[in-house]
């Protein structure tokens, strides 16, 4: 629920947030019954519009079959909905029997083709006070600070922001849209800096933002460390800082992380994420329709 419960309860308790923005949520439940099945949000953001997110809210086998029609229903609405475009529907982001449900579902009845790759192929971990792994490895740099961001890092986190973006195909940013995102996440408390001195210079050396946050979890929606900067054990040390001070406030931080085997992976088990290794992780994934058919957003 942490894809869209942050972002619905900013949208609803600030009436002036993205004035004349687009705010859809739906929800699916049991014919005949108010029991809610599923939600399913097609929103924006402020450097654009945001994949669907649906969430399954309650226990409920997962199987296409049982998928196919509550899958449907959201097609049609979405459909009938006033002005609404289905050019909109550039991606779709659910664990994985509702995505490719819903994909093939958009497809049939809108005749846009999904695409045969995932954009996002992940997997869903928690750390909490209890699994939080509370120090690691040394620093061997000579000195640094671990901190929120500050105005005066806009610079170098703009550059860092674009350069995390290139490895998000197709979902690239301009060094502006980059610029606005850095200036965005820096007001809003959100982004978190490795700073190192090393030989007399002074550079940021990875970044952690945290931008979905409810009153009870906290998500990371990105770590990204430069070539230059990377195997020396920074991003682990700025995650573990930052997953520290926000279960101050909050009983879970969540995130999602590449499904292929990876040193991501090892790096956020280190920390205390869980699930990462269990024998059938909770996988989610982000399926794209054929983009000359569809205009593109950003999350």
């Amino acid at each position: 629920a942490n894809v869209i419960l942050p972002h619905a309860e900013k949208v609803s308790s600030h009436q002036e947030f993205l004035p004349d923005s687009e705010q859809l949520w739906l929800v699916y439940s049991e014919p005949t019954t108010s029991n809610i099945r599923f939600i399913l949000s097609c929103t924006e953001g402020p450097l654009g519009k945001y994949p669907l997110f649906i969430v399954p809210v309650a226990p409920i086998k997962l199987t296409p079959e049982l998928l196919q029609g509550p899958m449907e229903a959201f097609c049609e609405a979405l459909l009938n909905e006033v002005d609404f475009r289905r050019q909109r529907v550039f991606s779709v982001f659910s664990v994985e029997p509702v995505a490719k449900a819903f994909a093939n579902a958009w497809e049939k009845i809108t005749e846009i083709k999904c695409m045969d790759k995932p954009y996002y192929d992940a997997l869903f971990s928690m750390c909490t006070p209890e699994t939080l792994v509370r120090s690691g490895s040394q620093s061997t740099d000579e000195d640094i600070e671990l901190r929120l961001a500050v105005p005066q890092d806009a610079d170098k986190i703009s550059k860092l922001c674009e350069e995390f973006a290139d490895t998000s195909h197709p979902f690239l940013l301009s060094y502006e849209q980059a610029s606005e995102e850095a200036r965005l996440l820096i007001d809003n408390g959100q982004i978190w800096v490795h700073e190192i001195k090393e030989g007399g210079e002074t550079d940021i050396a990875s970044i952690v933002a945290a931008t979905r946050q409810s009153d009870t979890v906290a998500a990371i929606t990105k770590v990204y460390t430069p070539e230059k900067w990377s195997r020396k054990g920074r991003a682990e040390r700025l995650v573990r800082r930052v997953c520290r001070e926000l279960l101050k406030t909050h009983e879970q931080v969540v995130l999602y992380v590449g499904s292929d085997k990876n040193s991501a992976q090892k790096l956020y088990n280190r920390v205390g994420f869980q699930d990462l290794c269990k024998k059938t992780p909770e996988r989610w994934l982000e399926i794209g329709f054929d983009k000359a058919e569809v205009e593109l957003g950003h999350w």
